[in-house]
């Protein structure tokens, strides 16, 4: 299962916030039609891997990527300035990321 950093978990609450979802709704990972990974707010079906905060669902993962994306941490860096990179996905390291992970 992809790892969160404390970062990306407070930011992708954020985005849950900012955009009404609702209780049962998280931030799903998926592939877009190109390929790519994009994100949008939605519910967990089934199949999907779910990282909860306060029993919430705050990343869903699609379950046909959660094995592709064991190995990754997504982070959302810290920034200088008004302007943000966005969420990053990088590989884990042999040096822990401070993550999100068991907190809530």
């Amino acid at each position: 299962m992809v790892q969160l950093t404390e970062r990306a978990s407070t930011e992708l609450r954020r985005l849950l916030t900012d955009h009404f979802a609702r209780p049962q709704q998280g931030v799903r990972l998926r592939l877009n039609q190109a390929g790519g990974l994009a994100m949008t707010i939605d519910v967990p079906h089934s199949g999907d891997s779910i990282i909860r905060r306060n029993n919430m669902p705050v990343l869903i993962v699609d379950g046909r990527l959660a094995a592709r994306l064991a190995q990754r941490v997504l982070d959302f860096p810290a920034t200088s300035g008004a302007h943000s990179s966005g969420f990053t996905l990088g590989w884990r390291s042999l040096t822990p990321y401070p993550t999100a992970e068991g907190a809530g």
